[in-house]
């Protein structure tokens, strides 16, 4: 997995992101639009082919004031405008529709991947710089569909025209002579020249922004990451009066937005002085070598008109590269920023296979046992530069037991609930989990957003009782919420940290697991709140197997044993003497 991680080349990075929609179960949608959408590329070449030939015909029938032959073309013309608009309208419609698919399909097999196997927490722990994940997969995506679509099909197209144009520039040549001289094809060689001289400059001008436009998007994906962090504490900053410091350090944040931008505006300033110039000087090219013949008499005005939108095709199908490069204010992006596109999303997918790769073949193994206690034998952790927090842990918890972890602070309490949970990949040993239902209470628990008797019944979904509900939330203290259980909020900003500790308590009665493992589920509560809540859950769940992270010496007494952590690797159990709870 390192190894695809190491490669640099564009092509197989791009082939590693785009193939698999073409081999997924939406195949035969993908392959079906990617055929109509060459179909309508080549017959848009197939017309502009057609009225250039008309545009030709049709100023020879006005040099010779031929009215017969001028109404004629006129209705050609008619015919040809209509079909014109037909099929643009069409190549526009079909793109669309194959981006949108494509991008929908991308984007649920990118947050498959990134919450499977919880490959989104993994990555949190990874030194390996995979920055701003979101951003890859809600603006990245969308950036690299649209412009995938657009980009082959733009080459199939240029390829077409350059094939197509190019006999008729060669044909066109017949005529025409280059001081005196007869020269097969000159107007074909004139082109190619230019064109490819020009695109070889716009390469060499513009390479830098496929740097630039990377670190451009990491910058940014930066700014906003802290400005989610602003918005998500604001409280905090708000009691600590802390605006003007929180404000500066935003703006030194998006300082080096600033300063890329800039550079690449410089740069990119190179690069549309050449495109001016150039397309403005492709045109002036075309005269200058068709009107000498014209004036000897050799030629019509037709074929003047006819060479200089031959020239013009031909010329733009050469340099489409080039016409791709300046994309300041244009809503899709250039080919440098597309790589840059191509490369996050592929270093992204790498990352998300290395973490399933480590997952199913963890270095702590864990298994499922028959009944409601957990076992954890020769359990070893380490944090990611490999110091150890805790060194062979042995224990066995039975069935409706409670133990109670304590330590100091940084002894690895919450990172031994985590390995519990099966999220911790540092370490080694085994962990044995009871089949059953167990439910992992933090600090603060997660209330998705939406109606609030949903969010409760996280993370098993199923249809509570609301009368039920409503009941447990008068035992908690939330009886203000027993008439809102169908709103709709994001209830993680509307609740402060101890109501959303007290939600939990009432999932845990709620959804009635074998084992409930609270980190820290008190910390915001007072002493009341929190015997309350623990007598609540005990009274409701007497034979419950419960796991409790805390520093309160308030807890111990809902606990028969303590694991106590020392913090330097060592641990020990020591025996407590627990409360019955009331029958």
């Amino acid at each position: 997995m390192d190894d695809d991680l190491a490669r640099t080349g564009f092509f197989h990075r791009l082939l590693y992101v785009a193939t698999p929609f073409f081999r997924s179960e939406q195949r035969l949608a993908a392959w079906g639009l990617l055929v109509v959408n060459v179909i309508t590329v080549l017959v848009i070449v197939a017309m502009n082919y057609a009225l250039t030939v008309w545009n030709g015909s049709f100023f020879d029938a006005m040099q010779r004031y031929d009215v017969a032959e001028i109404w004629r073309l006129f209705g050609i013309f008619l015919g040809l405008a209509a079909m014109v608009v037909v099929i643009n309208t069409a190549s526009q419609y079909f793109a669309q529709i194959f981006q949108i698919r494509w991008r929908r399909w991308m984007t649920g097999h990118m947050v498959d991947g990134w919450m499977d196997r919880e490959a989104h927490y993994r990555m949190q722990l990874d030194d390996r710089g995979i920055d701003n994940p979101d951003q890859r997969i809600s603006d990245d995506i969308d950036f690299f569909t649209g412009q995938t679509v657009n980009l082959p099909l733009s080459a199939l197209q240029s390829v077409v025209t350059i094939v197509s144009f190019s006999v008729m520039l060669w044909l066109l040549s017949r005529n025409l002579r280059l001081f005196g001289l007869y020269i097969p094809g000159l107007l074909l060689w004139m082109n190619l020249i230019y064109a490819i001289g020009g695109t070889w400059l716009i390469l060499l001008i513009g390479k830098p922004l496929f740097w630039l436009n990377n670190i451009q998007q990491r910058a940014q994906g930066n700014f906003r990451f802290e400005l989610i962090r602003v918005r998500d504490n604001s409280e905090a900053i708000a009691t600590a009066h802390s605006g003007d410091a929180e404000a500066t350090r935003l703006k030194r944040t998006f300082a080096p937005v600033v300063e890329i931008f800039y550079r690449r505006v410089y740069r990119t300033v190179f690069v549309n002085t050449f495109n001016f110039s150039f397309n403005t000087l492709g045109g002036l090219l075309a005269f200058g070598l068709v009107i000498p013949s014209y004036l000897a008499k050799r030629i019509l005005i037709g074929t003047v008109s006819q060479t200089n939108n031959a020239f013009g095709q031909t010329q733009q199908a050469f340099a489409f590269i080039l016409n791709n490069f300046s994309s300041i204010g244009q809503g899709y992006l250039s080919i440098t920023e597309w790589r840059a596109v191509v490369d996050r999303l592929y270093t992204l997918e790498v990352s998300l296979r290395r973490h399933h790769a480590a997952a199913t073949a963890p270095r702590i193994a864990y298994a499922r046992g028959d009944e409601a206690g957990l076992a954890i034998e020769g359990l070893t952790l380490t944090l990611p530069d490999g110091r150890k927090l805790l060194e062979g842990l042995d224990i066995a918890i039975g069935p409706g037991e409670r133990v109670l972890i304590s330590g100091p602070t940084g002894s690895g309490k919450s990172t031994l609930v985590r390995a519990i949970a099966g999220i911790w990949p540092f370490g080694e040993g085994r962990v044995t989990m009871p089949a059953g239902r167990v439910l992992f209470v933090p600090q603060r628990p997660y209330l998705p957003n939406g109606k609030l008797i949903e969010s409760i019944a996280f993370p098993y979904g199923e249809a509570l009782e609301p009368a039920r509900v409503a009941a447990m939330l008068e035992r908690v203290g939330l009886g203000h919420l027993a008439g809102r259980l169908e709103a709709e909020q994001a209830w993680d900003r509307e609740l402060s940290l101890g109501e959303q500790q007290r939600i939990g308590f009432a999932r845990c009665v709620l959804l009635r697991p074998e084992v409930v493992i609270l980190d820290e589920a008190t910390s915001s509560l007072d002493e009341d709140y929190e015997a309350r809540m623990y007598r609540t859950l005990l009274d409701e769940l007497p034979g419950v197997t419960l796991v409790s992270v805390g520093h309160r010496s308030t807890i111990i007494r809902y606990h028969a044993r303590r694991l106590r952590l020392t913090g330097d690797g060592g641990w020990r159990v020591e025996a407590l003497a627990a409360e019955t709870p009331a029958a």
